[in-house]
Parts: C-alpha cells; sequence; structure tokens
C-alpha cells in the first residue's frame, strides 16, 4: 500500500521553476503554459535565486536559459539532477554553438529550445518534458520500493543466516554428541560380550586386561580389588615396560589409588605427575601417560583401574574413551563374579573348564599375544 505522502505527491500540481534575467519567458510561462496545463509556477531571475528554490526541494520541472548574469543554465541542471533525479529540466537558449549544445545535454536536460520559438512550441515541449518527468518519478518511486525491500530481506536473510548456523551448529553439537554415545554403547558392547565366556573373578580379569590391550595397545595395566572400605590390594598386573614392584605398588595404595578413588576418573601426565604423584611413585612413573579409574558398584568401590605408558606414545582420545567405557562394566561384572565366587552345591563336582581353553589366558603362559 503506498503511504499517504506518495499519495499527495503524486496528485499535486508539477512545481516548474523558471529562470530568465529577462521577464520574457516568465510572461509567455504565466499567460500560455499555466492556464493550458495544471501546474505550480516558480520564477527566478538569477542564479542563486534558481539554487534556492532548487535545495528546498520543490521543483519536478526546471525551464532555464542558458546564460544568467551570475552563472550558467548547464550548473542548474546538474545541480537539480543531483538534488532531485526524478526531476527535468529544459533548457531555453538564443546560443546555436554546438560545444554549448553538447554540454547542455551532458548536464541531463531532457530537451533544448532554441529561441525563437511559438507558445504553441513551448507548450508542446513542456508537456512531453512534464510527461517523462512523471514517467521517470515513477521509475524512482519503484527503484525506491524495490531498494526498501532489498534492505528488509537482506536483513531477514542475516537473521535467517544467523538462525540457521545457530541450528547448524545445534545439530552438529547434537550429531556429535550422539556419535559418542553410540561409540560407547559400541566398546560397551564388545566388552560385555568380550567377557561373557569369564567363568570366575580370574578370568574376568584377565579378558578385561586383554580387552583393554586390544583397544588401547600395549601399556602397563593394573588392576585393585577393594578388600575392605579402605584398603585396595592387587588383583592383576600386567607389565609393558614397569614391573609391579612391591615398592610401587605400596607408592601407590598410599596415594594415588586414593586419589582415583576420591575423583572417579584421573588423566595424569606432564606437570600433572608431579602435582598429584609423591616422590616414591614418581620414581616409577615419572615420564608416563596415566589414566586412573575408580570402578564402583551402587557407590562401593571395588576396584581402581590404572593403565599407564611412555607420554612418547601418549593415550589418544579413543583410548580414554574405551577405559571410561569399561570401568561401570566391569565394576558390575565383578560384583557379580565376587557374589557367584562359591558355586551352588549340586555343581561342586563338575570341574573346572582348563584354563588354557580361553585364550585370554596367553599372558599367564608367556605367550605372545594373539593380537
Amino acid at each position: 500500500m503506498k503511504s499517504a505522502h506518495c499519495r499527495a505527491r503524486q496528485s499535486a500540481r508539477p512545481h516548474i521553476l523558471v529562470v530568465d534575467d529577462e521577464p520574457t519567458l516568465h510572461g509567455v510561462f504565466r499567460e500560455k503554459i499555466v492556464p493550458a496545463m495544471p501546474c505550480e509556477m516558480l520564477t527566478a531571475s538569477t542564479a542563486a535565486e534558481a539554487r534556492a528554490a532548487i535545495g528546498a526541494g520543490a521543483v519536478d520541472l526546471l525551464a532555464t536559459d542558458l546564460l544568467l548574469p551570475d552563472g550558467s543554465g548547464t550548473a542548474l541542471v546538474e545541480q537539480l539532477r543531483a538534488a532531485r533525479p526524478d526531476a527535468a529540466a529544459i533548457v531555453v537558449t538564443a546560443v546555436h554553438n554546438v560545444d554549448a549544445l553538447v554540454r547542455v545535454v551532458r548536464s541531463g536536460a531532457v530537451d533544448i529550445i532554441t529561441k525563437p520559438f511559438s507558445p504553441e512550441e513551448l507548450l508542446a515541449r513542456v508537456s512531453v518534458a512534464l510527461q517523462q518527468q512523471r514517467q521517470r518519478a515513477a521509475l524512482y518511486r519503484r527503484l525506491s520500493a524495490m531498494r526498501s525491500t532489498i534492505r528488509r530481506l537482506k536483513a531477514a536473510r542475516q537473521i535467517v543466516s544467523r538462525k540457521v548456523d545457530l541450528l547448524c551448529n545445534d545439530l552438529i553439537g547434537a550429531y556429535s554428541d550422539l556419535s559418542r554415545q553410540f561409540d560407547s554403547i559400541r566398546l560397551q558392547e564388545g566388552y560385555r560380550q568380550f567377557i561373557d565366556r569369564a567363568t570366575g573373578l580370574e578370568q574376568l580379569l584377565c579378558n578385561t586386561m586383554d580387552w583393554l590391550l586390544r583397544q588401547v595397545g600395549y601399556c602397563n595395566i593394573g588392576i585393585w580389588l577393594a578388600s575392605s572400605d579402605t584398603d585396595l590390594q592387587l588383583g592383576a598386573y600386567m607389565k609393558y615396560t614397569v614391573a609391579a614392584r612391591q615398592e610401587m605398588n605400596e607408592a601407590l595404595q598410599r596415594n594415588l589409588l586414593s586419589v582415583c578413588r576420591r575423583r572417579g576418573f584421573v588423566r595424569l601426565r606432564g606437570a600433572d605427575l608431579e602435582a598429584y604423584l609423591t616422590p616414591a611413585e614418581m620414581k616409577f612413573l615419572a615420564g608416563q601417560d596415566l589414566i586412573g579409574m575408580n570402578c564402583t558398584y551402587l557407590g562401593e568401590t571395588l576396584a581402581v583401574m590404572l593403565l599407564f605408558r611412555d607420554s612418547r606414545t601418549p593415550f589418544c582420545d579413543e583410548d580414554v574413551a574405551a577405559a571410561r567405557a569399561v570401568a561401570p562394566l566391569f565394576a558390575v561384572s565383578l560384583a557379580r563374579a565376587v557374589k557367584g565366587a562359591d558355586p551352588p552345591p549340586d555343581d561342586a563336582d563338575r570341574p573346572s573348564p582348563p584354563e588354557s581353553q580361553d585364550p585370554a589366558d596367553w599372558w599367564k603362559h608367556g605367550e605372545s599375544p594373539p593380537f
């Protein structure tokens, strides 16, 4: 819908500014042009007066003599084009110099009327100029509306683009979270299937260490089992580079294992080792990359598991994820193994399967890893 201002401007009579230092042109317009067509006539005798009228913004058609006492009609045409691009201008002159007339055309005038001319010719040429001005004004109004629409569309596009970016970031974040959850489920399911064949506590420890080595690569693995609410005893240890010496075991029980129980999960390397470990522990673990996990079942610590190797071959994010995934399932399996450690009476005479039947027992016999 057009605004009231635009409708009023379109229905208003056009303003014609007549500029001449002689009254002849003024008289012709007042006597012949104004009575013949609906318009408002403004007059100026000098370039200064004309510039003031143009600056006021009320000129639709400029009719000016080429030579004025204080300037030229060409300069007025250029000023009008700059102030009102939709306005029109005609130049009335007795000059027949080709260069001067070319400059008039280049300034933006829509017509040049040479003297002498008849009132009828002037009326016809002014009528054509006003028709061109109306068409140009309509074009500029459409262009202005298009620019306004484009600005609004650009602002809306920027808003939509920002919302799309936020939505994409949310989707990427959700996909990453979902992917991590699927990876965790995949790891847990793989571990659960791997330990299904474990028939007792020893087999559970063997299979768990075997599965971890397959996931994270060669490293030192130790599993300390809870013998009471506060005590932890070494249940199984897999040597890669550091042997499970009694001195190291005692140092870990005095500090690091307690740290793991309090914090649930630790990742120590570099400066963190010196910050958390005692000198007795640093004697064995300096320069290592270490993962420690508290394995709990129903809020009770059943075991603490440590994995460590030289920091020059550190654990990657996937290794850490695998360790985190196995800890809760190991605790559940450990609780079941401990609870079912004594076989039922009717199975008391049933022989246990030989240990050599399980591939996860390779480390107990000094064999090479099967992977």
